[in-house]
């Protein structure tokens, strides 16, 4: 798999399949770009998904290691609870805009299969 960026963002970049399937997460580390060779719609819609599946992971592990270690909190003045909230409030964002690439993904492949 391969990895670049552009500048000193902090994105991610990764393919899968040969270079078929790429994909890019953005800074916010939430998918922003997937690119799909005309060669990977050959593969069986579940290969396919696992291609896919490889590269946005990889692309996300991207964004992580340019990012590093996240800073750490102040000791003082944090409301740790309101924190908490906003990371869970975070997670339930991404897993929602994870589900719905997912399901726009099953549809596009359902929608090859039926060619």
């Amino acid at each position: 798999m391969a990895a670049a960026a552009q500048d000193d963002e902090p994105t991610g970049e990764a393919e899968a399949a040969g270079g078929l399937v790429r994909a890019v997460v953005g800074e916010d580390g939430l998918l922003a770009g997937l690119r799909l060779d005309a060669r990977a719609m050959r593969f069986a819609s579940q290969d396919l998904a696992e291609h896919i599946v490889s590269a946005v992971r990889a692309a996300q592990q991207d964004r992580l290691r340019r990012v590093g270690d996240p800073p750490e909190p102040p000791e003082e003045g944090v409301d740790m609870e309101e924190f908490l909230r906003r990371l869970d409030a975070m997670e339930e964002q991404a897993a929602h805009d994870f589900g719905k690439l997912t399901a726009s993904l099953d549809e596009t492949l359902r929608r090859l299969d039926e060619r």
